[in-house]
């Protein structure tokens, strides 16, 4: 079977990558596209992390609501450069890791690597703590770098 003939054989599946460009991100998009890599169960380390995805789900359900100064296209242009998702996906599975340091210093805001498409998410106590360094973060983002 040819290219073609396999590509009108499966037109409903193809047609996005065809026609009408990328698809409006939702909260459903974010909240499936990640891996999250947690620390050992039962650790204290895992048991913060637990804390800070409830945050981030919490913090993401806000967000699309419109409830907060942030948009999902903002957040996704922080982690991954692009303000949707490609058509096909991203060449990895984007990540989920935590900020939390050794020495027991602390990270506040959140960290992104662009290349890797890996979002750092910072360890807070309390829910508004984090949702004030995460907005914080995002919105200077973009002025990162300039003088």
């Amino acid at each position: 079977m040819s290219l073609a003939e396999k590509i009108r054989s499966h037109i409903e599946e193809l047609e996005p990558l065809f026609v009408g460009g990328p698809k409006a991100l939702k909260l459903q998009d974010l909240l499936d596209l990640f891996s999250v890599f947690f620390a050992e169960p039962g650790s204290n380390r895992r048991r913060a992390q637990n804390q800070t995805v409830m945050f981030w789900n919490d913090w993401l359900i806000e967000v699309d609501e419109g409830t907060r100064p942030v948009t999902l296209e903002q957040i996704l242009v922080f982690v991954s450069g692009l303000n949707s998702i490609p058509s096909l996906g991203f060449p990895r599975r984007p990540t989920i890791e935590f900020l939390q340091c050794d020495d027991g210093s602390r990270k506040l805001y959140p960290e992104a690597n662009t290349c890797e498409v890996t979002l750092c998410l910072p360890i807070h106590q309390t829910y508004d703590s984090f949702v004030h360094y995460m907005e914080s973060g995002l919105i200077q983002a973009p002025t990162f770098g300039f003088l």
